[in-house]
Formats: C-alpha cells, structure tokens, sequence
C-alpha cells in the first residue's frame, strides 16, 4: 500500500511539473541518471537553488529525466532525489539549460 501512495504521489507531481512548467519537454530523450555529465547538472541544479534561497539541499542521487536539444541548448529535465537538513529525503523536479557554450541556467525547481 505504501508503494502504491508512494508512486501515486510522484506521478501526480511529474503530471504537475509537465503542465505548469514553463520549460515543458515535448520530444525529451532519456537520459542515463548514472552518466557523470548528468549528475553534474543535478550538483548545479541544487547548488544554484540553495544559493538562490538559501537552503541546504544536498543531492542524494538522480532518478530519471530526458533531454531535448531548443535553439538556446540543450534542457535537462531530471527528477532527483535531495536530502534536507541532514533529516530527510525529498525528490524534486528541476530544468536546467545547458547553452553551447557550456554555461548552465536553472530554469525551474520544484
């Protein structure tokens, strides 16, 4: 019962995520949650947040996501999983634009 709660609960945030964010991904490819560049992103994703809201979100591990190449770059739309406050986990969906020059820009977290 508690796993059917549990993935009730997270399809219902991904449902929320795709409809209200401003950077939805139509053709996303899946991406690797293992790959080094990813996990990069996920580090830059939670340390953008927390220095733009002062929080201390520690990255615990990403846990999908996909990608779709705009003419601005290429987007990263990743579901991870946070720890916060040392406590407790929490899973968290964010965007993050990856233009070619390298240089990233958190686009949304939630």
């Amino acid at each position: 019962m508690a796993k059917f709660v549990l993935l009730t609960s997270l399809s219902i945030l991904v449902i929320a995520f795709t409809c209200s964010s401003a950077m939805r991904v139509l053709n996303e490819t899946p991406i690797d949650p293992n790959d080094p560049k990813v996990v990069k992103i996920a580090k830059f994703a939670v340390d953008e947040r927390n220095k733009q809201v002062r929080t201390k979100f520690e990255l615990e591990k990403v846990n999908a996501g996909g990608t779709e190449t705009i003419p601005d770059g290429t987007v990263y739309q990743l579901n991870i999983s946070v720890i916060e406050s040392e406590v407790y986990f929490t899973t968290r969906l964010v965007a993050v634009l990856v233009h070619p020059d390298g240089s990233k820009e958190l686009k949304s977290f939630e």
